[in-house]
């Protein structure tokens, strides 16, 4: 990047600041936190039932699919939705607002695409607002409750839409730093967990469910397989433990500064 796009995109950044991206940005976090909290406490078969939900879009899909190929990608997408929710509700992190350590430039697709979801309601709301308020001068005071929910809905999706402004301008400033360290990254693990991912690939690429331990376990055909997959998934349980400590110590020094 050129000292004049770098300049370009800082003044971007500014200016969604100013819009209160990062106020914003706060309060979304604690929404996550409060979100997965009650999921946990009062739906703890969540994953179970979204699973469920994804199994039976997907029996529409295919019956629309025409060709095998169509099939099998319809097949994947869904088997990713799954694997996205449960990387979600166990690691409590909404997918459009953490980087990935091993992948971080990932985000940029979910930046996009929740970005384009709020962008679908706020259109929706610019639709649904003067409607409703049309209604109560035509028709009902009842109008009034549902023209309110529509201005603070609008003002949410235009402050998300504001955050992910402010977090694509930030990934395209880092944009070349971000695929170094991808890069680097996804040496180091093909170098250290080479066999173990060749061996969770060949297990999602042969079942249309997500497969089990012992399923992965059972496909296994070497010591170093097994090896590898065990310290990789004592990496990432290290990884999470430490992550959880460093959000703790910070939320404590946040209470301090109270």
């Amino acid at each position: 990047m050129n000292l004049d796009e770098r300049k370009k995109y800082n003044a971007l950044l500014k200016k969604y600041e100013r819009r209160g991206a990062l106020k914003f940005q706060k309060v979304v976090f604690k929404v996550e936190k409060l979100k997965f909290s009650l999921l946990k406490r009062f739906f703890p078969n969540f994953i179970t039932q979204y699973e469920k939900y994804c199994d039976n879009e997907m029996k529409k899909a295919l019956k629309k699919g025409k060709t095998q190929d169509e099939k099998n990608a319809i097949k994947r997408k869904y088997k990713i939705q799954k694997m996205e929710m449960r990387k979600e509700f166990y690691q409590e992190k909404n997918r459009n607002y953490h980087m990935s350590k091993n992948n971080p430039t990932e985000i940029v697709h979910y930046l996009e695409w929740n970005k384009k979801v709020h962008m679908d309601g706020l259109k929706r709301n610019a639709v649904l607002l003067p409607t409703f308020v049309l209604g109560y001068i035509l028709v009902s005071p009842l109008f009034i409750p549902l023209a309110v929910i529509q201005l603070i809905s609008a003002g949410i999706n235009y402050e998300c839409i504001n955050i992910q402004n402010y977090n694509l301008c930030r990934c395209k400033i880092m944009e070349d730093y971000l695929e170094k360290v991808e890069e680097r990254n996804k040496k180091r693990r093909q170098s250290q967990y080479g066999e173990a991912s060749k061996l969770l690939h060949e297990c999602l690429e042969e079942n249309d469910e997500l497969p089990s331990i012992d399923q992965i376990l059972a496909k296994a055909n070497s010591r170093e397989q097994l090896e590898q997959l065990k310290k990789m998934l004592l990496e990432e349980a290290e990884s999470r433990k430490s992550e959880t400590a460093i959000y703790k110590e910070k939320k404590k020094q946040e209470e301090r500064t109270k």
